[in-house]
């Protein structure tokens, strides 16, 4: 029987995070986060700010990309497509549940 482990990290979702935190969190090399800065895929909260700090939630987005990096050996450009692409799904995701609250709401 193989147990796995996992890490849990509380974040408050209106916090800042730092680009250290992000590498740390995401498991990816410094160079790939930042090719995805520079793809769109992640946003700092300043973009003329050095170091870069971004919003807590940006968490969640690096630890996706740190799981499709390693499960299929993906580019950085692979990524932020696939991130976009999770992204969207998450907001059409959201509309659907509010539509279905607001129809066994009457």
């Amino acid at each position: 029987m193989k147990i796995e482990l996992c890490e849990a990290l509380r974040v408050d979702e209106r916090g800042e995070v730092s680009f250290a935190q992000l590498i740390e969190y995401s498991g990816l090399p410094e160079a790939d986060l930042r090719e995805l800065i520079d793809y769109g895929a992640l946003s700092p909260l300043d973009p003329k700010a050095a170091p870069p700090s971004f919003s807590a939630s940006a968490l969640g987005l690096v630890r996706v990309a740190g799981r499709l990096r390693h499960d299929f050996e993906l580019d950085a450009n692979a990524i932020s497509l696939l991130l976009c692409y999770v992204a969207r799904i998450r907001a059409l995701e959201e509309e659907v549940r509010a539509l279905r609250a607001g129809v066994a709401g009457r």
